[in-house]
């Protein structure tokens, strides 16, 4: 026999690389190798690929991520790849992840990027019997432009620290409409329960649309045997605790806002919303592990408390609804300094929050005259310039936040000094009495800026 190749008896399974060229006798199979991946063979029963695992077309938000699964068997055993547009993926964001030897695939795209990602991906499984493909679409959305619905994750899996041989717990809750299958993945690819050998175990709860992931010790209470006997196990019981803590808003007057608030436990907790004293969720409709309290047309800010209780504890936690009005009218102004062009005022602010900045208004004092306006004032002192000589002016002072322009105040009167007269007297007009004596007449100047003295 040449160099490079092997004869075998027909039935015989081995292991050959993946490229081979084989000659079937009546006794014997001949084969030829070249490099590639082993793959397990046996002549009497060789078959095309099937799929066992077939992805299913997705929908997936902009910077988010996806993941295809694909599988395949047959004999000798498949190798399972994925293309776009008829090449095989290549890019940084998009990743293939191997398993089973080769014959199953995970197509892995994060960033999710829109529309470049957008397309119809196959996935093909091919051995020397033949070859099969199957094909899945990716769509992709902004994350504002989400429908009603869409499936959201509340509550992900956290990092685990626990020693060798110990038990570790995986939660994870989602909700939408209708309610979404929760898959799980480790190194990116998916998790089996049944193929851990009881190392894995994965409870659904139907109630509120959350999925808990067990590892071991979290067991059912009783185990049917074979023999139809039944045998009690532990289960460990933990007593509740908030996964996600209600959080506090500010809204506009008249504005709607959700709460959520989601506990965990064993087993798990009821969960119910109170203001006050008064119970907001119906005894009999209290949900398990995740309640979401809408409030709508609210006017009045208050706090409200989430209370998650089993029969290991209660724990509660509050939010506070914030509704912003609109700021109250500061203090009177004090004027505290003026000159014949400038009065200057402080005042106090007024307002027990933090306000955006203050508007002055002021006007020389009288029927026909109109307010002038300075805005942007961060500090509750101010110099307003500009002003004529000898001249009274009404002063008042407003604040303004994120909702508007709250109340002035009660107006200050203030008047602003005196100086040398702008203009000279008018109409001067002399007399001459006698030798003696001329008699001078005059008008005020147009601009006196105060009171003219002889």
């Amino acid at each position: 026999m040449a160099t490079g190749h092997r004869q075998i008896a027909r039935g015989q399974p081995v292991c050959l690389p993946s490229h081979i060229r084989c000659i079937i006798t009546a006794e014997i199979v001949l084969c030829e190798f070249s490099p590639g991946a082993k793959r397990g063979i046996n002549t009497t029963n060789v078959a095309p690929p099937k799929f066992t695992k077939i992805p299913t077309d997705q929908i997936g938000v902009s910077g988010g991520v996806a993941s295809f699964v694909c599988q395949a068997t047959g004999n000798p055993k498949p190798v399972v790849y994925w293309n776009k547009k008829g090449k095989k993926v290549n890019s940084q964001r998009i990743e293939t992840v191997e398993f089973d030897e080769g014959a199953g695939a995970v197509l892995r795209i994060q960033p999710l990027r829109a529309p470049r990602d957008e397309n119809i991906y196959e996935c093909v499984a091919r051995n020397s019997e033949g070859e099969v493909s199957v094909t899945a679409k990716l769509a992709i959305i902004r994350e504002d432009l989400l429908p009603f619905g869409f499936p959201s994750i509340d509550m992900g899996p956290q990092l685990k620290v626990v020693e060798r041989t110990r038990t570790a717990t995986m939660l994870c809750a989602a909700s939408g409409i209708p309610d979404p299958e929760i898959s799980w993945f480790k190194d990116f690819l998916p998790v089996d329960p049944s193929a851990s050998q009881g190392r894995i175990k994965q409870l659904r709860s139907v109630v509120n649309e959350s999925l808990v992931l067990e590892t071991d010790w979290m067991v059912l209470r009783k185990c049917q045997l074979g023999d139809g006997a039944e045998r009690a196990y532990s289960v460990r019981r933990v007593p509740p605790r908030f996964s996600i803590l209600p959080s506090n808003h500010e809204i506009m007057p008249g504005g709607s806002v959700n709460i959520t608030c989601v506990a965990v436990g064993s087993p798990m907790p009821y969960v119910k919303w109170m203001l006050g004293s008064e119970d907001l969720t119906p005894e009999d409709e209290m949900p398990i592990g995740r309640n979401v309290l809408e409030l709508n047309g609210v006017r009045e800010s208050a706090n409200y408390t989430c209370v998650a209780m089993s029969s290991l504890g209660i724990i509660e936690s509050t939010a506070q609804v914030l509704v912003k009005t609109l700021p109250k009218p500061p203090g009177t102004p004090i004027v505290t300094e003026t000159t014949a062009t400038s009065v200057t005022i402080t005042w106090d602010s007024g307002n027990p929050d933090p306000v955006s900045y203050y508007i002055i208004q002021y006007r020389a004092k009288g029927p026909d005259s109109k307010y002038e306006t300075v805005d942007s004032i961060t500090t509750t002192r101010y110099s307003i310039g500009g002003l004529y000589p000898n001249t009274e002016y009404e002063i008042r002072v407003s604040a303004f936040n994120s909702i508007g322009q709250g109340p002035s105040s009660t107006r200050v009167e203030a008047r602003t000094g005196e100086q040398a007269p702008a203009s000279p007297p008018r109409n001067v007009q002399a007399h001459i009495i006698s030798q003696n004596t001329v008699m001078v007449r005059w008008e005020e100047p147009e601009e006196p800026n105060g009171q003219v003295e002889m």
